[in-house]
């Protein structure tokens, strides 16, 4: 037991955001992945599955999962960076429950803004109201039982869904379709189908140029290994997916995940994953790939 838990303690995961410094067009061109990664220095939490909340002239800010070594649990937070230095200025959280929390996705109506964060854990799905003035979610309302995995609202179809895959199979090749009923809450209501495990989403999904995108995490090396970026069309049969292409991090020391990508306002964040300890994981994996 005790080998087991200091396996586990030398393995453990950190993360960082990033800002993509290409155009768009080069993004959904395929073109190498240029980007400016968060400058910190916090010790006790790191940072992943960022929403871009807002761009001013000199600041950008952005949601976050903010996991706290201490508690051993993500909880959410709102990030305030400085544009041009890429500098991390303050860090407010927002949202802290007994269960974990991550993807704190957006939805915007008027000057109000919704997130409905990943809390499988807590029972469900729940829509926040962002209070900026405390910062704080508050007025959490139920509008799923089921136990979705970085879910992702849209209306890009012509009516309110949700995309998501559900717990047990977070990171399958299972896509479900999930409309709202007549009391409120979204159910399955279709399935689609992958060849591998590339169904869970990575991001919000978008129109540009009159083409829908939607980001998606490659599981099938591990949770969240590479992004596979998708063309989104419409058939007489439903949606097809065509992936135009699939990135690992581009970090050069943190290489084990990549699994974010969201814009808002010409500006594109992504995240990845490296080892807390880098030196002793890499000494580990070195001996499995010998004799494994």
């Amino acid at each position: 037991m005790r080998f087991i838990e200091l396996y586990r303690s030398i393995m453990q995961g950190v993360w960082n955001i990033g800002f993509v410094e290409n155009t768009l067009d080069e993004v959904i061109g395929g073109e190498p992945l240029k980007i400016r990664w968060l400058n910190h220095n916090c010790k006790d939490r790191w940072f992943a599955d960022p929403f871009i909340l807002d761009v001013t002239d000199d600041k950008i800010y952005v949601l976050v999962e903010e996991y706290y070594y201490p508690h051993k649990r993500g909880r959410l937070a709102m990030l305030t960076i400085d544009k041009a230095s890429n500098s991390l200025l303050k860090v407010d959280t927002i949202l802290e429950l007994d269960s974990h929390l991550s993807f704190p996705a957006i939805i915007r109506r008027g000057d109000k803004i919704l997130v409905y964060p990943e809390n499988f854990k807590g029972g469900g799905l729940k829509l926040y109201e962002l209070d900026l003035e405390k910062p704080a979610l508050v007025n959490g309302k139920p509008i799923s039982d089921a136990l979705l995995t970085d879910a992702v609202y849209t209306e890009l179809f012509g009516k309110k869904q949700i995309y998501s895959t559900e717990m047990p199979t977070p990171n399958g090749s299972t896509l479900g379709v999930y409309e709202v009923n007549e009391a409120g809450m979204y159910t399955k209501v279709k399935e689609y189908h992958f060849p591998e495990n590339i169904a869970r989403n990575a991001g919000d999904w978008f129109e540009y140029k009159g083409k829908i995108y939607r980001p998606a995490q490659e599981c099938n090396v591990e949770y969240g290994h590479a992004i596979s970026f998708q063309q989104v069309e419409e058939s007489s049969e439903g949606l097809v997916f065509k992936e135009l292409w699939r990135k690992s991090s581009p970090h050069p020391t943190m290489k084990v995940a990549f699994h974010t990508f969201n814009m808002y306002k010409g500006v594109m964040v992504v995240d990845c994953r490296g080892y807390r300890y880098r030196v002793p994981a890499g000494i580990i994996n070195f001996f499995r790939r010998l004799f494994l």
